[in-house]
């Protein structure tokens, strides 16, 4: 999935971790938000659409039918590479990290699906440091980046995606998460001991504004049921937004 460090080592899912996000559940929302927002620059799109982090290939081959564009994967598994590359499909997959790319010169637009709360650092300043590189990376290589990701809205600013973090990374705290889940399946993503960093909408907008990037459009997520577990994590609302970023000005 992913890679690399800044102000310390990058904290990683394992073999196992990463194969529980391997499936196909959110990749039809993800492709259809992705034609939405991307109708508008269909003549001038693209030479090359890149799909970071993406895994096998499931969303890279749709939007390849859906479009006849080329579509490039890249991904840190070289299992999930080797799919991508056996599949009977025009989708071609490198082995890569999202922080330090092999910017080949002929990307166009940049997939970042449900990839960047993945990027976590050693505590949080470096956490949104490796966030801002997974898309400042692009930022003079590209034409525009798409981005899907979750927001967690809470009753108190940004503080229930925090807690998340929080929970998560901690060694201790994750110990009794992990049992936890055996009977609250929303717990299951398995990030325990490594760390998950959801963000508040507006979270995210600064941290993409921050990376040197303007909004061009935007699609808001349904709303997702919130369990009782996480509304006594003071959790109002879960979407799964989209944007289509642009270099700033």
């Amino acid at each position: 999935m992913l890679g690399s460090n800044i102000e310390g080592e990058q904290k990683k899912l394992d073999e196992q971790q990463i194969a529980y996000f391997d499936s196909e559940w959110a990749v039809d929302a993800q492709v259809e938000s992705f034609l939405n927002l991307m109708n508008d620059f269909m003549p001038e799109y693209p030479k090359i659409i890149l799909d970071v982090g993406g895994g096998k290939g499931y969303f890279a081959a749709k939007i390849n039918a859906a479009t006849k564009c080329s579509v490039r994967v890249l991904d840190s598994d070289m299992k999930s590479i080797d799919t991508v590359n056996e599949r009977e499909n025009p989708v071609t997959g490198v082995v890569g990290d999202a922080l330090n790319p092999q910017i080949v010169g002929d990307e166009s637009v940049i997939c970042l699906n449900l990839i960047l709360h993945h990027l976590i650092g050693n505590h949080e300043t470096a956490t949104r440091q490796l966030q801002q590189k997974g898309l400042s990376v692009w930022k003079d290589s590209c034409s525009y980046i798409f981005v899907n990701e979750i927001m967690y809205e809470s009753y108190l600013g940004n503080f229930s995606s925090r807690l998340i973090y929080e929970i998560t990374k901690n060694k201790f705290l994750s110990m009794i998460g992990k049992m936890i889940s055996i009977f609250i399946p929303s717990l299951r993503a398995n990030t325990f001991g490594v760390g998950v960093r959801f963000r508040s909408h507006e979270d995210w907008v600064s941290l993409f504004t921050e990376s040197g990037f303007d909004i061009t459009s935007k699609i808001s997520g349904e709303k997702e049921p919130v369990s009782f577990f996480l509304r006594l994590l003071l959790i109002k609302e879960i979407r799964r937004d989209s944007f289509l970023l642009s270099k700033g000005g």
